[in-house]
This record gives structure tokens, C-alpha cells and sequence, in this order.
């Protein structure tokens, strides 16, 4: 609690209700799980269960995972010392993407065992996952083996689809000497009944097409408009220089990380970074460090992980820090490096790497972006973790995925929802924000967003969304679940346009445990009692004081504070101010005659 809010309020009376002495209860305090964005991936559930008032004995229990239809996911026998909260951890895979709700419930495991709260037994848990896949997008300034080693890793992860777009040759400078004025493609079309303007022309790059769902998806080369480059997740770039793109398709780029919210990566090499030509670009603000022209680290360049990057899950490989160092000690070394000093305000530096007798450099770094989030890899090489070791393939393999599931983990779809508890609303009142965005992911204030609420218990109601005001495409409701029994509850927002076509679909939930909140603990918390009372001028009393209490309020002082507003032209030392100001400058020009 905050101490500075009990400063200014009247005398409190806190009574301790109850006895000191803990009855016998077997509860779970608190559960959560962590949350994924990938279908796949496991779920940990963790919570804190104790026992208490069971004379300091062991006492057996079980732990109890059950589904949302109440089959039993996963069992542990736990065998609690009294008085002293103990962890459990469940690892489970569920059965379907999106929204699932979980019950924990303790049971003693010796029946007939005296529970004297069995409110606090239980806990409704949810799990947010993803529904992939996710589409990165990779673009590649010339054929290389990063790409070969991304794919393969990439390939073994169902929820992340990859599509390249490689440039095999670069623009051929057109032959004129045979050519007419006025003629764009090869002259050797000519005279095979067919328009010449038809034909390839020399000056476009030769590029190849991966992983395209069709033959319209790339066909022109990289997408020209926000639509079809919004259409993927991540944006991948690899050894392609700057006047590879448009000034208007870097613009787009940097909308879909700031306004998409996609995930954008550059890795090192030649055609990267500074090399690349990307200085005073529109791509520039997008990547996390400073672009100089600066001389390469040369020689064997390790690469070392920073203390930021062991606490990003994401960056490491292995659970403890000994472990990853032995891991990082034994990777093969680089060649390829791009230089960069320093990182923007904002920016974490996750690896670092050094070369024969130089300065650690950063090797990757990240930061969000607008609504997206980008990295810088400056590893021009990064294949040969995997290539000239083939034990650490594996390794090496794992790091992209996660590099690529980091990438898109956050990215936004066109209609989201929000819940959360309502700020000064009733108990238990959820406060729900829907965002609806249009085909280029501005905000899109004429739609229209249908919320239906459906409970654990079958329960349904639906409403509309208002909109909120000074925030376009953004709606907002609130809900207040009936009674207060154990159970969750999903929303399901739909957005449509002013015409009734559907824009998109999103769903949230929140799960509600009233009962254990309020039995968490069965003994008097004495001393935020104390702290009450110390506060407002009282002192913690007995439940016997009633009475007395209630016959000393008669007597009792009590501080009263009363808002008024004045204005300061009726004070009387403002009005003399402002007289003297006025004097003093009529003496001063009759004084110095007007000067």
C-alpha cells in the first residue's frame, strides 16, 4: 500500500476480526501461466500453494491441472511443510491455438482431512496462444548459404513460413547500339510477332522467387504497395544495398515496422549497414545502432553474449549462464563483421564480438520501433556456426527459430482486444479495448465493433463497442460478470464496416477467482492494521472495542478540509502590488521626463 495516500484522511478504526492462530487450510496463493505466440510451443503453468494450521506437520496433497471440460491434464503428489509456501510447475502442451482456460485445484490426499476455507482450492488459469503461421519475408542481395541454413531451420517450425526473394544478377545496363530511339526492351524481341515493350529489358535485376503461395505473390519483385508488403509478419534483409529498393518502397518498409508493427531485421555483410548505403535513408531510423564509416573487426571475431542478452530467453541457448558461456566458448569463429560504436537511446546491445587485438563491438542489437520492433545483426557470416560444425547444427538451428519467433512474436493483427480490470469501477468489472485498423493498418474510426460475452457457465450477452473519443479506431465497454463464483469468461469481438462487411475477428478473456482472493489468507493482517491506524492518528483495537468506539465518535475531532477558489485580482497585497507597480513607473517618468 501506499503510505503517502493514508496521510491526509480522518482517524480509522482498524478491528482485528479473527484469531492469530492459522485454522487448518490447504490453498493455493497465487497462478499464472506464461504466455506464447506460437502454437506449438509449451506452456508453463507456476503457482504458490501452501499449508497452514496443521499442527507442523508434512501434509500430503495432490496438485490437479484440469481442461476447461474438466479432464485432468496432469497430476503431482506434493508433500507440504506446514506454514512454508512451496512452488509447483506444470509444462503442458493444450490441444488448440487461441484463448484456453485451466482449473489447478489442491486436494488433500488423505481423505477426510479438515479444510476449514476450501474456497481457496482452486484456480481458473489462461492461456494465450497464437495461430500461426507467420510469414517472414527475406530478401537477399545475391545467392548465399545464410539463406540455405535459415530455410532448413525455419522449416522444422510449422508456425513460421518463410519467403524469399533472392537477386541472382543485378541490373545489366542496357544495349543501345542495336536499339531504336524510344525503345525500352531487347532488341532481339523484334520481329517475333510480339510487342518489343513486352520483352525483358536489360536493366531489371534477375530475381528468384521461394515459398510464394501463388504466382501473382512477388511477381514484380519486392512489393510496391502497403497491402502486399503488410501481408507478412517480419522482414528479413541480407546482403541487398540500399538502391536495391525505391525511396518510396524504403518509406513503406519503415510504415510496416512503425505502423504494422512488424518485425524487421538486417544482417551484416557487404551490402548492409553503412556498406549498403543505407545512411540518410529512410531505413536508417528504423535499425537500432548509429551507421559510421567506421574499419571492420579483422581476424578470427568471437561472439560473447552481454548481460542483456542472458536474461532475453530469446538470445540464450542454455538455462544457467555457465552453460551458455561454455556453449558461446565453443562456437567456431567469423570473418565477416560489419563496425558499428554505439547503440540509439532506447536500443539493447544482446551480443557483442571482437577480432584479433580491437574493441568489443556490438554484434546484435534491438529495439522496438513505433509499434514494431527491428534488430541489427552484424554477423556477415553467421552459416558457419552450422556448417563447419556439424554437432553444433542443431544449436545453431534452435537460435534462428527463436530469432524468428522473437521477430514476429508481437505483431498485430488488423482487429485486437484488450481486457482489463476497470480503474474505479466495481469489483470484478473488466474494462474491454478493441482496436480496428484498415488494409494499410491506419486506424479505421468508421467501423463498428460487436463484443459477445460468454461465460463458464453458458452464459451469453452481447453489446456493442462505443468509440472512445480522441482515439480513433479505438472502442472501448466495460462488463460486470454476475455474482462472484469461480469461473472464466471470453469476449469476442467482430469489426465490420459501415456497410456490414466483416474487417476481422479477435478474442480475449480473463479468468475469475473471487473466492480464493478473498480466502488467500485466514489470518488478521496485522500489520497493514498497524500501519492503518498509525497513519490516521489511532491504534489497531480488539473486536471488544466497539462499543467504546462507537461512543467516543461523538467527541472526536476530526480534520476537515474544504477546496475554495479565489481569485487573487481580490486580495488585497496583489491589488497593492499592482498600485505600487504603477506608481513606481509614473515616478520613474516624471523623474527622467518620459526617457
Amino acid at each position: 500500500m501506499d503510505e503517502s495516500l493514508l496521510g491526509d484522511l480522518p482517524p480509522i478504526f482498524p478491528i482485528a476480526v479473527g484469531s492469530d492462530e492459522a485454522a487448518p487450510d490447504l490453498g493455493i496463493a497465487e497462478a499464472s501461466a506464461t504466455e506464447t505466440g506460437f502454437e506449438d510451443a509449451p506452456v508453463t503453468v507456476n503457482a504458490q500453494v501452501l499449508a497452514a494450521g496443521f499442527g507442523g506437520g508434512p501434509v500430503p496433497a495432490d496438485a490437479i491441472l484440469l481442461t476447461e471440460g474438466g479432464a485432468e491434464v496432469s497430476r503431482q503428489r506434493l508433500t507440504l511443510a506446514d506454514g512454508q509456501p512451496q512452488a509447483v510447475r506444470f509444462e503442458i502442451a493444450p490441444e488448440k491455438p487461441g484463448l484456453s482456460f485451466y482449473t489447478l485445484r489442491l486436494a488433500h490426499a488423505e481423505p477426510g482431512t479438515v479444510d476449514a476455507a476450501p474456497q481457496n482450492d482452486a484456480r481458473v488459469i489462461a492461456v494465450r496462444r497464437g495461430a500461426g503461421p507467420y510469414r517472414l519475408l527475406y530478401v537477399g542481395g545475391r545467392p548465399n548459404w545464410e539463406f540455405k541454413f535459415l530455410r532448413r531451420a525455419l522449416a522444422e517450425d510449422d508456425q513460421l513460413g518463410l519467403v524469399g526473394l533472392i537477386r541472382m544478377a543485378d541490373r545489366e545496363p542496357k544495349f543501345e547500339w542495336l536499339g531504336r530511339k524510344g525503345e525500352r526492351s531487347n532488341p532481339l524481341f523484334r520481329g517475333f510477332g510480339q510487342d518489343p515493350d513486352d520483352g525483358d529489358g536489360f536493366d531489371k535485376p534477375v530475381l528468384v522467387r521461394l515459398g510464394v503461395r501463388g504466382e501473382t505473390e512477388l511477381r514484380d519483385g519486392f512489393p510496391k504497395t502497403e497491402e502486399e508488403l503488410f501481408g507478412y509478419h517480419a522482414l528479413i534483409l541480407d546482403a541487398v544495398e540500399a538502391p536495391f529498393f525505391t525511396v518510396d518502397q524504403m518509406e513503406m518498409i519503415d510504415r510496416f515496422v512503425a505502423r504494422r508493427g512488424g518485425g524487421f531485421l538486417m544482417l551484416g555483410g557487404g551490402g548492409a549497414f553503412w556498406e549498403g548505403g543505407y545512411a540518410r535513408t529512410p531505413i536508417e531510423p528504423i535499425l537500432p545502432i548509429y551507421l559510421q564509416k567506421l574499419d571492420r573487426p579483422t581476424g578470427e571475431i568471437r561472439l560473447d553474449l552481454t548481460r542483456e542478452g542472458m536474461l532475453q530467453p530469446w538470445a540464450r541457448l542454455r538455462d544457467t549462464e555457465a552453460a551458455e558461456r561454455e556453449r558461446l566458448a565453443a562456437m567456431p569463429p567469423f570473418e565477416v563483421a560489419n563496425a558499428a560504436r554505439a547503440v540509439k537511446p532506447g536500443a539493447a546491445i544482446l551480443a557483442t564480438a571482437s577480432g584479433d587485438g580491437g574493441a568489443r563491438q556490438p554484434a546484435l542489437a534491438a529495439h522496438r520501433y513505433g509499434d514494431g520492433r527491428a534488430a541489427a545483426l552484424l554477423i556477415g557470416d553467421l552459416w558457419r556456426w552450422g556448417f563447419q560444425d556439424p554437432e553444433q547444427r542443431p544449436d545453431f538451428e534452435k537460435a534462428w527459430r527463436q530469432l524468428a519467433r522473437w521477430l514476429v512474436a508481437d505483431v498485430p493483427d488488423r482487429v485486437s482486444v484488450e481486457v482489463a480490470p476497470a480503474e474505479g469501477g466495481a469489483p470484478g468489472a473488466m474494462a474491454i479495448r478493441a482496436t480496428v485498423r484498415d488494409e494499410k493498418y491506419a486506424p479505421d474510426p468508421a467501423a463498428r465493433v460487436a463484443l459477445e460475452f460468454t461465460a463458464s457457465t453458458g452464459e451469453s450477452i452481447a453489446m456493442e463497442a462505443e468509440p472512445v473519443p480522441g482515439e480513433p479506431g479505438v472502442f472501448a465497454s466495460a462488463y460486470l460478470p454476475p455474482g462472484g463464483e469461480i469461473g472464466w469468461y471470453r469476449v469476442a469481438a467482430a469489426a465490420s464496416d459501415a456497410g456490414g462487411n466483416a474487417l476481422g475477428e479477435a478474442t480475449s478473456g480473463w479468468a475469475s477467482n473471487p473466492g480464493a482472493d478473498e480466502f488467500r489468507h485466514l489470518t488478521p493482517n496485522r500489520a497493514l492494521l498497524d500501519l492503518i491506524a498509525e497513519k490516521t492518528g489511532e491504534r489497531l483495537r480488539p473486536l471488544g472495542d466497539l462499543a467504546a468506539i462507537a461512543e467516543d465518535l461523538p467527541d472526536l475531532e476530526v480534520p476537515i478540509k474544504e477546496a475554495r477558489a479565489v481569485s487573487l485580482w481580490h486580495l488585497p497585497y496583489v491589488f497593492l502590488a499592482a498600485l505600487a507597480c504603477l506608481l513606481g513607473e509614473w515616478a520613474i517618468r516624471r523623474r527622467f521626463g518620459g526617457r
